[in-house]
């Protein structure tokens, strides 16, 4: 009968939590149910999956190389940028989701995944009550909503859901050292690379600080080096984008996005506006008079506050033993991480800033809230550590979860749309000619000003030819036989040498051939599109988008390499396996 008893109230405890973090998610993601869809900064995610499916289609893999933006001249907006959540929407798409719903099914994704990591972090550091309170906190965290539903920086808010399962996976295998949460260390150390690596620059450090400090005060030192490993191999796993990514980069002109209102230095915060409530849909600029808010949270302070009250009644009274000390330790370490981390988003680091060139890659120096937001979220739940009684920390659980839902007032855009189709569409039309003025970042560096680009793409058909000793006559045939994002080929048939000029930028990785054999490609001087020389007679000629980069040769056979010791090491007959 106890052992009845004893299950049953188990049971009711797991429905609770369940149905607490339903009601997380349910707050975090209400505005998802109303049938259209709202206007955010970044608008660009129906055509990023839509490229993304037609690259996949195609045959890319993995997918670099968009088609239709460019100004339909095509650019290689994955080589650069956030694949994995455009990839999940791709795959959200062609099981039959239209474009709007893979968007809102991404948020309902990213949101499900950082409430199951949060709560599993503050579970095995603190407990159930902990678990909820540290979901709550970090799921419903102000920075998440102004992602969310005003910036719609979609990859960042799915980068900050891997966040919890660092520490979780670090903490868990200290303690166990069973190999699976080695797996899941790696898993969200990819993760977050493959979705936005800017956020891994700033996140990925820090745990690797938290990693050593944690472990050299268990004294488990030697646990350090195959969680090292996982670090490693995440950056392994995520070669074949990050290599392109940082050596390719100088061919793009996305040193434009670091001048200019985009530069770091007009982005800097003040401290006050940690604690002012001043909730707008507008953008970031420079001073504390930004018309957007990056407000910590009303429930996260008074979660803060309360841990202080506690923290200060426990060291008054010389209560610290060697286990609370232990606590202590990482109470501080979490502390000094969040002071860190809130630092380096205002004025007063610009100095550090200035110094170090990798930091300005990061652009918006208050994107260090989305570590910031997970320290704080952690704090809160801490002063689970400091409380004891049930009934107490019951009591305290309650209040907690009632200030931090209110928190979900944030999660609702300004207004919906009329017609979300006028922002959120696929055609690859609508593509070249209206969305690529929204997204310019990643065009090849030789191509001429966006203004000329709108115009040629109106102007020029996909194929033409280009020599001054000879202009096409009736006689001349040129057919299109093939025409894929990344592949091309056309069939010419002259009576004199000619220059065939395709509608597509050059890009390292471009290659040629002329009846099977090598081409050398020629890049116009005026467009910065590819040609291709041409004998006489009749000639099938082939360009295609390769991964005969050195970038891309090295990063994939990392990745490779790094994906077999991955299946060899956690193999399930691997258990015994260092």
């Amino acid at each position: 009968m106890i052992q009845f008893f004893n299950q049953l109230s188990e049971l009711v405890k797991t429905w609770l939590i369940f149905c607490i973090l339903f009601l997380i998610l349910l707050a975090s993601s209400y505005a998802l149910l109303h049938p259209s869809f709202f206007h955010l900064h970044d608008f660009t995610h129906a055509a990023r999956i839509a490229e993304m499916v037609r690259g996949l289609d195609a045959g890319q893999l993995p997918v670099r190389w968009s088609e239709n933006f460019g100004y339909g001249f095509g650019m290689p907006l994955f080589n650069f940028y956030a694949p994995l959540p455009y990839f999940v929407g791709a795959l959200f798409y062609k099981v039959g989701f239209s474009l709007l719903a893979s968007i809102k099914l991404l948020y309902l994704l990213t949101g499900a995944l950082t409430i199951i990591s949060s709560y599993l972090l503050g579970r095995q550091l603190l407990g159930r009550l902990g678990g909820l309170v540290l979901a709550a906190a970090y799921t419903l965290a102000p920075y998440r909503a102004l992602n969310l539903f005003v910036r719609g920086a979609l990859s960042e808010a799915l980068a900050m859901s891997f966040l919890p399962v660092v520490l979780w996976a670090i903490v868990a295998f200290s303690k166990k050292q069973d190999k699976k949460y080695l797996f899941f260390l790696v898993l969200s150390l990819f993760g977050i690379i493959l979705s936005h690596n800017l956020t891994a620059l700033i996140f990925i450090p820090l745990a690797a600080l938290f990693t050593f400090l944690y472990l050299w005060r268990l004294d488990r030192l030697k646990l350090l080096w195959p969680i090292a490993g996982q670090f490693i191999l995440a950056a392994a796993l995520s070669a074949f984008y990050m290599l392109p990514a940082l050596l390719e980069k100088n061919d793009t002109v996305i040193e434009r996005i670091f001048a200019g209102y985009f530069h770091y230095s007009h982005h800097f915060l003040y401290l006050r506006q940690f604690f002012q409530d001043n909730w707008a849909y507008g953008g970031s600029g420079w001073g504390p008079g930004d018309d957007v808010s990056f407000f910590l949270g009303f429930g996260q302070l008074s979660g803060l506050l309360v841990l202080m009250v506690l923290l200060l009644g426990k060291l008054r009274r010389g209560l610290l033993t060697l286990t609370r000390r232990k606590e202590f330790f990482l109470l501080v370490t979490i502390g000094l991480m969040l002071i860190f981390s809130l630092l380096m988003s205002t004025f007063k680091t610009q100095w550090l800033w200035d110094r170090v060139s990798l930091l300005q890659f990061i652009q918006f120096p208050w994107r260090f809230l989305s570590a910031a937001s997970l320290f704080v979220a952690i704090l809160v739940a801490f002063n689970f550590a400091w409380l004891r009684g049930f009934g107490k920390r019951l009591i305290l659980a309650l209040i907690l979860l009632v200030l931090l839902f209110t928190n979900a007032r944030y999660f609702q855009p300004e207004k919906y749309l009329d017609n979300a189709a006028a922002l959120y569409y696929g055609e690859p039309e609508r593509i070249r000619n209206e969305m690529s003025e929204i997204l310019p970042d990643y065009i090849p560096k030789q191509m001429p000003e966006e203004k000329v680009l709108r115009e040629k793409n109106q102007e020029l058909p996909a194929l033409w030819l280009n020599n001054e000793m000879y202009t096409k006559n009736d006689d001349d045939k040129l057919e299109i036989m093939l025409d894929r994002g990344f592949e091309k080929m056309a069939l010419i048939d002259s009576g004199q040498e000619q220059i065939l000029n395709f509608k597509v930028a050059y890009f390292p990785g471009w290659q040629a051939e002329v009846d099977g054999q090598s081409q050398e490609i020629l890049v116009s001087e005026s467009l910065g599109n590819i040609q291709v020389r041409v004998p006489k007679g009749e000639h099938k000629v082939v360009i295609y988008f390769s991964e005969q980069t050195p970038a891309r040769i090295w990063g994939d056979a990392i990745s490779l390499l790094a994906l077999l010791i991955c299946f060899y090491y956690f193999a399930p007959f691997a258990k015994n396996k260092k």
